[in-house]
């Protein structure tokens, strides 16, 4: 979303987390570090299931996430945002709802501490 206006998300706005919100889904892979800002991806709006099902839909042969999207975590913007993170939209082709959860020191914010705190914002939805 380079150089577009900015997109307000607003406090009560459902992100969904596929693979959960427990702290090792929550943290940084290599690529997600060097993104600008550095951030994991989301999903905004609708149920857990529907998350689910975009994500099954958009890659039907990947066992990766249809084993992951098994588990969904589940929290709102505020909840996030009160654990000291941020929600940026980030849409792509096939995610118009994709957003990345960023924290306002970057690649610095993402610490075990940050990160606890970030978990207790999400609740997990197991998918059967």
């Amino acid at each position: 979303m380079a150089e577009e206006e900015a997109i307000e998300i607003i406090p009560d706005t459902v992100v969904h987390r596929v693979g959960g919100g427990h702290k090792e889904n929550l943290q940084l892979s290599q690529l997600e570090k060097e993104l600008a800002p550095p951030g994991i991806s989301v999903l905004l709006g609708g149920t857990p299931q529907e998350a689910a099902v975009q994500m099954q839909n958009a890659f039907p042969r990947s066992r990766k996430w249809h084993e992951s999207v098994q588990r969904i975590g589940t929290a709102t913007v505020e909840t996030i945002r009160a654990a000291g993170f941020e929600i940026i939209a980030d849409p792509t082709t096939r995610f118009p709802n994709h957003a990345r959860l960023i924290h306002p020191n970057g690649f610095a914010g993402f610490t075990d501490a940050n990160l606890e705190r970030l978990t207790q914002a999400f609740e997990d939805i197991a998918e059967d």
